[in-house]
């Protein structure tokens, strides 16, 4: 069976943008409250998905001529830095270093995993 990685990655990264657009408010207390590093652990998690989703993107649907290594690096920070700047942008968020970083090592995890399954 043949997956089309790029309609996964794409409707994915719609999904991390309707995240990061909940304001502060509609977030549940358990994420600002009881758990301070909570949030960082969620930013590793969904960038970790979105490394291997890219990492697969870039290797198997063959749609750009780069190495699926730089090109997951380079588009998932693009990427991260959109949405950190977008969280700018919403009611209550801000734009967080400590999340960008915990972004990009995701992305490296999810570069891992992928040569795992390969």
């Amino acid at each position: 069976m043949i997956f089309n990685y790029t309609k996964i990655t794409f409707f994915y990264m719609l999904f991390m943008i309707s995240l990061s657009h909940v304001p502060q408010d509609n977030l549940s207390s358990v994420t600002t409250s009881r758990f301070s590093n909570l949030d960082s652990i969620f930013h590793l998690i969904e960038y970790t998905l979105f490394g291997f989703l890219l990492y697969h993107t870039f290797k198997e649907d063959m749609l750009f001529s780069i190495s699926p290594i730089w090109g997951t690096l380079f588009f998932g920070l693009l990427f991260a830095i959109s949405d950190e700047l977008h969280q700018n942008y919403v009611p209550g968020r801000n734009m967080s270093f400590t999340d960008l970083c915990f972004d990009f090592i995701g992305i490296n995890i999810g570069l891992l995993f992928s040569f795992q399954k390969s």
